[in-house]
């Protein structure tokens, strides 16, 4: 398992040791890792919508906070699971801010 970021390398160093991230971090500082696997971007007035702050409570009351954004603050997210042979074996892309791949779905791919 590999995460990718946004942020730059002090803000990686902050999230895996706050987080206790077990795997490897990498870091798309110039977009190219958003781009080839087309993410989708919001407006900024996007990250006040009644989604995204119920995302926000939910994060806080799970112990969890948000570090410093990186250079595209308005990017998304998105979970790819790939196997072998470079196939995709699960994707989803976040349309809102807090809209995260279902953990269960994740892990289900992950014991195939």
């Amino acid at each position: 398992m590999t995460a990718i970021g946004t942020g730059g390398r002090r803000y990686a160093v902050a999230f895996i040791e706050d987080e206790g991230v077990p795997f490897p971090v990498l870091l798309d500082e110039d977009g190219s890792a958003a781009e080839l696997v087309a993410t989708n971007s919001i407006g900024v007035g996007a990250l006040v919508r009644p989604t995204a702050i119920g995302a926000a409570v939910r994060s806080m009351r799970g112990g969890h906070r948000q570090h410093k954004t990186g250079r595209r603050p308005t990017q998304l997210g998105a979970t790819i699971v790939m196997g072998p042979g470079d196939v995709i074996l699960y994707e989803d892309r976040e349309d809102f801010a807090g809209d995260h791949a279902p953990l269960d779905d994740v892990i289900a791919t992950l014991q195939r």
